[in-house]
């Protein structure tokens, strides 16, 4: 295989397979052999309801199992609160108020299931939690949840 595919399904099936046939140890060494960032690809099949296990080095479908917190209940809080707090902060104007929803974001993610934050964050560090990427992580959450629940 010189080039991985582009269909989402396809994408998945490929990663999983080189993954279990031991052609690579990790997604990292997979995605260096194929010139790919590791992050791009995890937020790309996350957008598609798939998230890598670490554990298993495979992707599985996201709340696989539930028992680890990921679970329908907790995503669909985590969205509710997202998509409000996304939808003022992207039509502010007023620093004061990204600053206040930034404050928000952060508290409520130091509530949350961590393994649905580690889904939604795709191992990045700092997810929700870091200044000059906020705007970019909480359009993302947004929409990553959107697309796994509805």
């Amino acid at each position: 295989m010189d080039t991985l595919p582009k269909d989402p399904a396809m994408l998945v099936s490929a990663v999983n397979m080189l993954l279990r046939d031991d052609e690579f140890d990790t997604l990292e060494s997979l995605c260096c052999n194929f010139d790919t960032e590791p992050l791009a690809l995890r937020r790309q099949l996350l957008l598609e309801g798939y998230t890598y296990d670490e554990r298993q080095r495979q992707m599985r479908p996201v709340g696989y199992n539930g028992a680890d917190g990921a679970n329908r209940d907790s995503m669909e809080v985590a969205h509710s609160f997202f998509h409000q707090k996304w939808n003022i902060y992207k039509a502010s104007t007023m620093d004061w108020q990204k600053d206040d929803i930034e404050q928000a974001i952060a508290s409520y993610v130091a509530t949350m299931p961590p393994s649905l934050l580690q889904t939604l964050s795709c191992g990045r560090e700092g997810f929700l939690q870091q200044h000059h990427n906020f705007a970019d992580d909480l359009r993302f959450a947004t929409e990553a949840l959107e697309k796994i629940l509805f």
